[in-house]
């Protein structure tokens, strides 16, 4: 399993967008200009347009294919209580190092809370972790370091958003909540 850094992704997304220019470059150019040309260079002409289609099929897979950012919101319930739910169950490598690095601090959902936290699946949500006696703001760094985007939840259900899709440090917190229709806030 290979693990990118933010930034190698986003230039791994330009890399397939700018293959995709330059097929299309290279496949009109072959269209407009094949009737004029010899048949050998015909023959390269047909080769290099095969070659282009192939690479633009590819790219947009590729691009299509790329994950979504990873969101966690992280719900804080009590004064030592967080639930962890994320979008990104496709990505199970980042709970299970998550799950390590907490060790004893994980605890196993009851059917109650389970029934509970259920309501965040019609937004895309999975409640994953149940964590106790782990700081807040320790939760937070993990987070900030781990997905692209962290939700966290209070008590009183204000909330903050920490984008860090560019850096694992973000420097500021903006008032702003996930779009959740389905959820329920009182626990």
């Amino acid at each position: 399993m290979v693990v990118l850094q933010r930034n190698e992704v986003s230039r791994i997304r330009l890399l397939y967008i700018l293959t995709i220019i330059l097929s299309a470059v290279v496949l009109a150019g072959t269209i407009v200009n094949f009737s004029q040309r010899s048949e050998p260079a015909q023959a390269f002409s047909l080769l290099l347009g095969a070659i282009a289609v192939v690479a633009a099929v590819l790219s947009l897979i590729q691009l299509l294919a790329h994950p979504k950012r990873s969101q966690v919101l992280l719900f804080h319930r009590g004064d030592e209580e967080m639930v962890v739910a994320t979008n990104a169950l496709h990505e199970g490598f980042k709970l299970r190092f998550l799950r390590d690095i907490l060790g004893d601090h994980v605890t196993s959902f009851t059917d109650e809370d389970r029934a509970h936290w259920k309501s965040l699946e019609d937004d895309g949500f999975y409640a994953a972790l149940y964590v106790r006696h782990v700081r807040k703001l320790i939760m937070l760094r993990l987070c900030t370091m781990i997905f692209d985007d962290v939700f966290v939840a209070d008590r009183n259900n204000r909330w903050e958003h920490h984008d860090s899709s560019r850096t694992a440090e973000p420097s500021h917190s903006r008032r702003e909540s996930p779009n959740l229709t389905g959820w329920k806030s009182s626990p």
